[in-house]
């Protein structure tokens, strides 16, 4: 197979591994509702994921546990965190941006933890840029950066094999 083929091909399997992991992914936000609509967002998110980023991720599976028991956990914390600032508005706010100093250079933990920051308890990454990730917190006396950095561990266990 000459090259150009051997790359489109590729580029397919790439594409089609996305489609199906951003359709799973519909489904069990969505829970299983509009399957048709989801597909179609994910064979649209697969074209982006292709055309960003032409390199396959491969997953640690001896890592999937840690890193899915880690998420959820924290997910949990940060609803109850919101649900309870709703609930008693008296409960102090001190929020600010703030810089988290990255420990892996590899970049795709690098753009995986930018994107689920903004599940855990109180954060949001806008960016990260010269080793840093900035991040919007909603209260910088919390361990913001002790779960950033136990998720950028997971991420690069999980993304690597390694240690950050």
């Amino acid at each position: 197979m000459n090259s150009g083929k051997a790359n489109l091909w590729r580029k397919l399997q790439t594409g089609a591994i996305w489609c199906v992991a951003y359709f799973l992914l519909w489904l069990i936000l969505a829970a299983g509702e509009a399957p048709w609509f989801g597909l179609l967002l994910a064979v649209f998110a697969a074209w982006v994921s292709v055309r960003i980023n032409t390199s396959r991720w491969f997953i640690r599976l001896s890592a999937l546990p840690a890193f899915i028991v880690f998420f959820l956990v924290e997910l949990w914390l940060g609803a109850w965190d919101v649900a309870r600032r709703a609930v008693h508005p008296k409960v102090p706010l001190n929020p600010a941006w703030v810089s988290y100093p990255l420990k892996t250079t590899d970049e795709q933990v690098r753009l995986l933890l930018s994107a689920l920051t903004g599940l855990l308890p109180g954060t949001l990454a806008s960016h990260y840029q010269q080793g840093k990730l900035h991040v919007h917190v909603l209260d910088q006396g919390q361990d913001w950066a002790g779960v950033i950095s136990h998720l950028e561990e997971h991420l690069t266990r999980l993304l690597t094999g390694g240690q950050p």
